[in-house]
């Protein structure tokens, strides 16, 4: 079975220590450490993440690497944001 792929940015990771996202946040970054989904990261969000307090840059360290996905901003992460835009 192919695993959902969930692209999150930023807002998402750090939503996890924001009391009005933290349960929704929460649940996407478990279900990856789980190995329910795989979460798809760019590199403007690792960028950003890197200028992050510690705390929020610890987030992704427990989601097992096979179940992240890096990308680089490129036309794929470009639709993928717009994909995600549009079912919104």
């Amino acid at each position: 079975m192919e695993l959902l792929r969930v692209y999150v940015d930023t807002s998402v990771i750090g939503g996890c220590l924001d009391s009005e996202f933290a349960v929704y946040s929460k649940a996407l970054l478990d279900a990856a450490g789980r190995g329910e989904i795989i979460l798809i990261v760019s590199d403007v969000t690792t960028d950003e993440l890197a200028k992050a307090p510690g705390n929020v840059r610890a987030l992704l360290d427990d989601i097992p690497k096979a179940f992240l996905e890096f990308v680089n901003a490129s036309t794929v992460s470009a639709a993928l944001a717009n994909a995600y835009m549009e079912a919104v």
